[in-house]
């Protein structure tokens, strides 16, 4: 199952940087004698992209205008279940947009059951 907040998704949104990050910073400067020295230190906000590719996975106008109500509000947290893990997480607006969601057939107006694909830009917290 894939739900944020009270929005349930297509099992198959992909989650493409799922395996790109570790909770650990560091940088390297060497010594004026040609030493190695390592600063490190744990970090958070973990950028999470959840994607919903054109040719397999599309999402609703319906959970558009949800997502798009959702990223609206400054400050929100809210809980992001993929398969069998959960996390906080808000969406990236410092990131803009936090939302990247074209319609499959571009249309003047859109109703609740036109498709979309693309990403959902979020951070967990």
């Amino acid at each position: 199952m894939i739900k944020l907040g009270d929005v349930e998704f297509p099992n198959q949104l992909l989650w493409p940087n799922r395996f790109a990050w570790t909770m650990i910073a560091e940088t390297v400067e060497r010594t004026l004698s040609g030493g190695v020295v390592v600063y490190g230190n744990e970090i958070s906000g973990r950028p999470i992209d959840i994607e919903a590719k054109e040719n397999m996975c599309w999402i609703t106008y319906a959970q558009v205008k949800a997502l798009q109500a959702m990223a609206s509000v400054q400050g929100a947290v809210y809980a992001l279940t993929y398969e069998d893990e959960t996390f906080n997480v808000r969406f990236r607006n410092e990131d803009a947009p936090a939302l990247e969601l074209t319609p499959i057939l571009e249309k003047s107006t859109y109703n609740e059951n036109d498709y979309f694909y693309g990403k959902i830009k979020l951070m967990e917290v």
